[in-house]
């Protein structure tokens, strides 16, 4: 589950504090981002919880990190969206103070 890595990553979280807050074991994580396991129905939605997306952004069915929705946005502008939310607190601060100066005139 290479989703739940890079979900982990940008909360920077390691296994074993992602694993306590699941309460679960450290090996479990490595085992499931390793793709040497999965986790069940019920670890998958505490997960999904947990990182604010869907099951299917988790799983990788889907790149929409919440429930997808049909929209007039152009895909360029719903693809800035996705990104923008998987940033931490601190990218998006920096995003937005970025963007503030571009428009500047």
């Amino acid at each position: 589950m290479n989703r739940l890595r890079e979900l982990r990553e940008a909360r920077h979280l390691n296994q074993q504090r992602l694993a306590m807050e699941f309460n679960i074991t450290q090996a479990a994580i490595s085992k499931y981002e390793l793709g040497l396991s999965e986790p069940d129905i019920h670890m998958l939605k505490k997960m999904a919880d947990y990182f604010h997306v869907s099951i299917d952004y988790l799983t990788e069915f889907s790149d929409c990190p919440t429930q997808c929705f049909k929209s007039d946005l152009p895909i360029q502008e719903l693809n800035l969206i996705n990104k923008f939310r998987r940033m931490d607190y601190l990218q998006k601060e920096k995003t937005l103070a970025y963007m503030q100066g571009l428009l500047q005139e």
